[in-house]
């Protein structure tokens, strides 16, 4: 009767165990259905930022054991501010998973007089020395977006993404003494955090933030990325957003001749337009 009895409850336990794993591939079924049924699976945001930005490149001359640090605002009259477009796109592939992509550029050239005094590596340019100054950025951040919680009202996922950046910064004078220029392409890995939440039926508040620090023997580098937007939608494939951007980096790295820093940011509001699919 005990080995009738085990195998009677065994019996059942399978059975009862082979329907658990049926009800469970059914809901996942069911959660993939309704996925493909969801039309909010891209999510593209376009806006325009008119931001304050700050500029320091400090370039250290490693043979003559010189450096000179200047601040290309303050000291070279480079345009402390400045408009310029940045992009977001979402692709959410899976319930679970997706692609992240964030963008901006921004260009900046400006011919100045000097109205200081600058010491450059052994060199004093006096003040009314005319210079050309330029900085220009290319960011362009890609990678994998992890779902954490996703229900008709609200979205978190976590992003692990790939910072690729260029950068291209220099400085001239007409004395000569200021004569540097400086490329600079790298990776740089980058983690966060991106939310959206229905507050209404045509109100939501999105945001994301990201942090990377690296450091190592020819290689320094700081990231804080953060946006935070109320996005108005009159339509529900289209909104109308306001938002409040930042970015912050500093890196330090060799080219040629010249270890040299840089400490760059910007902030500022922005307006745009959100298209979802």
């Amino acid at each position: 009767f005990l080995l009738i009895q085990c195998l009677t409850e065994a019996a059942f336990a399978q059975k009862y165990h082979h329907e658990d794993s049926l009800t469970r591939e059914q809901s996942k079924k069911l959660k993939r259905d309704e996925f493909r049924k969801n039309t909010q699976r891209y999510f593209f945001k376009f806006a325009g930022v008119n931001a304050r930005l700050d500029t320091k490149v400090e370039f250290d001359i490693l043979d003559e054991l010189l450096t000179a640090k200047v601040g290309l605002e303050d000291n070279l009259g480079l345009p402390g501010k400045s408009a310029f477009l940045t992009a977001v796109f979402i692709h959410r592939i899976t319930p679970a998973s997706g692609i992240y992509v964030n963008y901006y550029g921004i260009n900046r050239t400006e011919d100045h007089e000097t109205e200081q005094d600058i010491i450059f590596h052994s060199d004093t340019i006096p003040a009314g020395t005319k210079s050309k100054v330029f900085f220009n950025t290319q960011v362009v951040s890609m990678g994998y977006l992890l779902s954490l919680k996703r229900d008709p009202n609200a979205f978190l996922g976590a992003y692990f993404n790939l910072y690729l950046m260029w950068l291209q910064t220099g400085a001239s004078s007409d004395l000569g003494s200021i004569d540097t220029k400086v490329n600079f392409a790298a990776p740089l890995p980058n983690f966060g955090l991106v939310a959206m939440f229905r507050l209404n039926s045509w109100l939501h508040l999105e945001g994301n933030v990201g942090f990377f620090s690296l450091k190592m023997d020819d290689f320094d580098g700081t990231l804080f990325d953060f946006n935070m937007s109320l996005n108005f939608k009159p339509l529900h494939w289209l909104g109308l957003s306001v938002s409040y951007q930042e970015f912050d980096i500093r890196v330090g790295f060799p080219f040629e001749s010249i270890y040299t820093t840089v400490d760059y940011n910007f902030r500022g509001p922005a307006v745009g337009l959100n298209f979802t699919f």
